[in-house]
């Protein structure tokens, strides 16, 4: 992909040739990871409910890369710093995708640690809890994948948890990210 080819997005604000311009100078130094992109999306926004905030600006970056998308959020109260944060992790995260990428295409195995038996099932009652309804409802490709890919695709994206459908089992299964920096699987019985 070349990078005339990026598209912006200005929501909340008027369009600024200067950071069209800056985002491009910031992406054109890592151009090589960008090669295989299958589109690129940077999208500046300002939130006007937050006037007076820490939070005035955002910057949102996505690739669509073959494979797994990926996406990053800044948000803070200058534009051009945030921008510079949100190509530094978009540069970690494609570099992360580019070394990783051989396991996907299934060069490599993925190294997968045996899971430790449930110790004592605690029952709640949660007979006054009343559970809030989703405002965001996505489909997503659930093409059958390993549980380290998985990981991985959570991780670029940069979620707490990924729902999948494992290629061992045929049965959706969910990965989470744990407090400690470990990761735990729920599979159905």
């Amino acid at each position: 992909m070349k990078l005339e080819d990026v598209r912006f997005t200005f929501l909340g604000m008027d369009s600024s040739e200067a950071m069209k311009n800056y985002a491009l100078e910031k992406l054109s130094k890592r151009e090589d990871l960008l090669e295989n992109a299958i589109s690129l999306e940077v999208a500046f926004k300002e939130q006007v409910t937050n006037r007076g905030t820490k939070e005035d600006f955002r910057v949102d970056i996505s690739v669509d890369l073959p494979e797994t998308p990926i996406r990053v959020t800044e948000r803070g109260e200058d534009m051009y710093a945030n921008i510079d944060f949100a190509v530094d992790t978009l540069v970690r995260r494609l570099t992360r995708y580019s070394d990783r990428k051989e396991h996907w295409s299934g060069g490599k195995s993925w190294e997968v640690l045996d899971a430790k038996e449930p110790e004592e099932e605690h029952i709640d009652d949660y007979s006054d809890y009343v559970p809030k309804i989703a405002k965001r409802k996505k489909i997503e490709d659930m093409s059958p994948l390993e549980e380290g890919e998985a990981i991985e695709r959570m991780e670029m994206l940069g979620y707490d948890s990924y729902l999948f459908r494992s290629n061992k089992t045929d049965k959706i299964s969910l990965v989470y990210k744990r407090k400690d920096g470990s990761y735990g699987i729920v599979e159905p019985a």
